[in-house]
């Protein structure tokens, strides 16, 4: 699929995660931005899981940006105050332009 930059419309945020000790052995995870992007997403699969006895549907979408190095399992995308954890990053054309993230939205 060719990506066209007039389809990158929608302004997505990258956040990483740090971890700060809590002093009981544990630690505390908090999110900060590292960068404000635009990208397409399209809704992919949607399908039901379970979660600790209850159902919950998980939609998995794509997220397609200009390639970024540090785009990897270890952030995530927000885009309209929606959440989405990366799965896989993959190219998206054969000049290595733009890439495809393989999200699920996460649950609040």
């Amino acid at each position: 699929m060719s990506v066209a930059i007039g389809d990158l419309r929608r302004r997505v945020t990258i956040v990483a995660a740090s971890d700060a000790p809590d002093g009981a052995g544990g630690f505390v995870r908090s999110w900060s931005a590292v960068a404000d992007v635009f990208a397409r997403i399209k809704a992919r699969r949607r399908r039901e899981a379970v979660d600790n006895g209850r159902q919950v549907g998980v939609v998995t979408h794509i997220i397609t940006m200009r390639r970024r190095d540090d785009v990897n399992g270890e952030v995530r995308l927000v885009a309209d105050g929606v959440s989405y954890r990366v799965l896989a990053v993959e190219d998206a054309d054969a000049l290595r332009r733009f890439q495809d993230c393989w999200c699920e939205e996460e649950q609040a």
